[in-house]
């Protein structure tokens, strides 16, 4: 009975993007411009539709894969490359957790307040500024670190890393500086 369950669970379609998410449908069928597909719990009248070009490979039942990325010219990844990049998006979206981005942003939140109105824009720019350096240290599990070294998947790393360092400065900026400038109008009224 567990033998029966472990080779259905393997029998998934799947829709992998370029951006290293996974879509697992019910169905799907690839066009000229769309791949559209179901998810389960779908109404059945209606298709979800994603881009071709933002798909990387669509996975069948029985595991065979067709990659639909093809490289437009020389400046493109090649479809390994590609593929070491989705997989540097996943590690860092996994793996990456540097909590002195939350701590920090949310004191420059906090102390921005006090510029009242003019605060504003300070978290950010705090933002901008915390993401122009890459990360030293890439922190990835062990079946990911004979790859460390490579080029296309520490690019893909490091682009996802600087997105997370900015969605966490923005988020915890913006909500320090809210409880800063509600502290800031009790104390005054």
């Amino acid at each position: 009975m567990v033998i029966l369950f472990t080779s259905t669970a393997n029998c998934q379609q799947k829709i992998q993007l370029l951006n290293g998410k996974t879509i697992y449908p019910t169905s799907y069928s690839i066009g000229e411009m769309f791949v559209n597909y179901k998810l389960e719990g779908d109404n059945p009248k209606k298709l979800r539709l994603v881009d071709k070009y933002d798909v990387f490979s669509v996975t069948d039942a029985e595991n065979k894969e067709e990659v639909l990325y093809k490289p437009v010219d020389s400046l493109d990844f090649s479809v390994e490359d590609a593929r070491l990049y989705m997989d540097g998006e996943n590690a860092a979206r996994t793996n990456f957790n540097k909590p002195g981005v939350k701590i920090s942003a949310a004191g420059v939140g906090l102390a921005s307040g006090v510029l009242s109105f003019y605060s504003l824009p300070i978290p950010f720019f705090y933002g901008i500024a915390i993401t122009q350096r890459n990360p030293k240290k890439i922190q990835i599990p062990e079946e990911f670190k004979n790859m460390e070294n490579n080029e296309a998947f520490r690019f893909g790393y490091n682009r996802e890393a600087r997105n997370i360092k900015m969605k966490q400065s923005l988020k915890y900026g913006y909500i320090s500086l809210g409880v800063s400038l509600a502290t800031l109008l009790l104390i005054v009224k």
